[in-house]
Parts: structure tokens; sequence; C-alpha cells
């Protein structure tokens, strides 16, 4: 892996947030050069090269795709609540981006591996697990339609021989990172551990027995490592564990070793579910991960349980740090 990095030029936009900065850091050391894509000014980091750039203008994809050998791009609205509020703006982040990628690529003639951070949520509401790469998508929300519409950009300019692109439909992604999810809607599993470190009742909404497929952070790095890197002909895979878990008994298992771990109680509430609150939350998913694993190397290593050991030990360790 190592040896395909070495002579290449990796970009990452989004490589702040919270599966970028993870990315970047388990990159460092292997590529030529990274460079990290923001509207804003980031603190600096050794080995990272930052561009401060708007990404729904064509200046900016055409000094990007003049440089990039490896595009992963992460950046754009992650919340669905955000593209119900402002369907317009939630349309521009995540499709603009990528046509002007596409006809940046034309027009330079040339053909960055690009990884696309797509989400499992297109599927819409799935009546069977484990759900395939085959079923056709079934967008319910603003947020997946607009994903699914870049997903097929893509698609076509692969087609068209234009760019080399995947995208990957990320499952419920969970653990720690050097950045927190930005959105309330994101990062569910790390606030229910922050609440009941501080003694806090955990509230499911409901019965807590709707189905999730919830993947280790390091796992989803790893497998967008490794999909830059794999010549297959296929564009769209899915990105999970590739097992189900009820949301009540990963709630639990959160209750449990932080009761291991800290000696504390955590109290779990059952209550209704919220006005407001978007039928895609009421999901049952598992996904089928076959076709990610016989394209490459990669398949997931931390289990729900591990990762949720780590997560606690990992904000257990920074709430130690603030007082030392």
């Amino acid at each position: 892996m190592t040896n395909f990095f070495n002579n290449k030029v990796v970009v990452v936009t989004g490589g702040s947030g919270y599966i970028g900065s993870s990315l970047i850091s388990s990159l460092k050391g292997k590529p030529k050069k990274i460079i990290r894509i923001s509207r804003k000014t980031l603190n600096p980091e050794n080995e990272i090269e930052d561009w401060q750039l708007d990404l729904s203008i064509d200046t900016s994809w055409l000094k990007i795709v003049l440089e990039a050998d490896i595009i992963f791009h992460l950046s754009g609205n992650t919340s669905i609540y955000k593209s119900e509020e402002n369907e317009e703006e939630s349309l521009i982040s995540t499709l603009m981006p990528i046509k002007l990628l596409i006809e940046s690529a034309q027009k330079l003639s040339r053909k960055p591996r690009v990884i696309f951070a797509s989400t499992a949520t297109v599927y819409g509401l799935t009546n069977k697990s484990p759900v395939l790469e085959t079923l056709k998508p079934k967008p319910i929300t603003k947020y997946d339609l607009h994903k699914y519409l870049a997903e097929k950009e893509l698609t076509k300019a692969n087609e068209e021989n234009i760019i080399n692109a995947s995208s990957l439909r990320f499952s419920n992604v969970f653990g720690p990172s050097l950045s927190e999810a930005s959105e309330t809607d994101r990062g569910i599993l790390s606030k229910v551990v922050k609440m009941a470190l501080k003694g806090e009742s955990i509230k499911i909404y409901g019965d807590g027995n709707f189905i999730r497929d919830y993947v280790f952070i390091e796992d989803v790095v790893e497998a967008m490592i490794h999909t830059s890197i794999t010549s297959s002909s296929k564009s769209i895979f899915n990105v999970a564990s590739g097992v189900g878990t009820p949301v009540q008994k990963v709630f639990n298992m959160v209750a449990i070793e932080v009761e291991r771990l800290t000696g504390n109680k955590v109290n779990i509430v059952n209550v209704d579910w919220p006005k407001g609150l978007h039928r895609i939350e009421k999901r049952n998913f598992t996904a089928s991960i076959d076709l990610l694993i016989s394209n490459s190397d990669w398949r997931p290593k931390i289990s729900l349980e591990k990762g949720i050991q780590l997560l606690i030990k990992h904000y257990l360790n920074e709430k130690t740090s603030k007082f030392n």
C-alpha cells in the first residue's frame, strides 16, 4: 500500500471533518503529498499542505485536478435536516463540486482516482436484509436524493472514461476521531457515550428495536484507502460491518461498559418519538459488504463491542487529560 502511494498526490476535501481528519492521519507518511481542502483557515499540520478553496467554483477544481492523482471527496452537507430546510443550498454543496470535478478532468485530460463519500440511506426504507448494491435506491430525504444524483454523475463519467470513481455508501459510522461530527443528527453514538459518562439518562425513541449497521471509523478509513488502490470496474460499494444490531441493544452495551469502567450505573429510558423526526430515522438496515470484500483486500476488523470500548476509553482519557 505504501509503495502505491509514495509517488502520488492525494487531495482530501473535508479533511478537517470527522472522517476526513482520521483519513489524513492514517495516510500520513504514505503519499508524496497530501493536500487538505477547506473554505476556512485550518491549524497547520506536519506533512499537510492546506488549500483554502471554494468548491462551488470551477477554478478551484481545475487547480485540484491539475495536481491530484487521488481525490477523496468528503466535503458538503452532512445533515438530513439541513437539506430539508434549505434544499437548494444542499443540492449545490453536494452536486456542484461533482459536476465541476468531472468538467475539470475533461478539460485537462486528466483522469484522477476519485473516492466519493455517499451514504447507505440512499436505499431508503428497505424491506430485506442484507442490502446489496444491486438494490435500486429509493431516497426519501432531500439529502439522500442529492447524494444519489452525485453518484449517478460519477457513474456516467466512469462510463465515458473521463474519471475513475467509486462511491462508498457509508452505514452508521462511529468511533473516536480527531474531529467531532459537526451536525446534531450525526455521531449519535458518541453523544450517547458522553451522556452516559456524565451520569445522564440515555433516551431511546420508541421500543428501540430498529436495526442499524454500525461500522468503526478505522474500518471506514481503511475501506476508503483500499478502494482507492483497487482496479475494480465496480463503482458503488457498501461500507458497513455487515451486522445489524437493534439500537436498544447497542445502548445497553454502552451502559454496561460505562458502568464496568466507571462504577456508575447508567439509566436507559424509552421515550416517544419526537415530532418533526424524519421517517428515515425509523429504518431497519443491514448492509451486504461482500462486493467490497471480493474486490479489495479490505474487511472490517473492529467489532461493535470492541468499538464501543474504544470510544468510551477515548472520552475517559479526554476527560482525564483536561484535569492534568
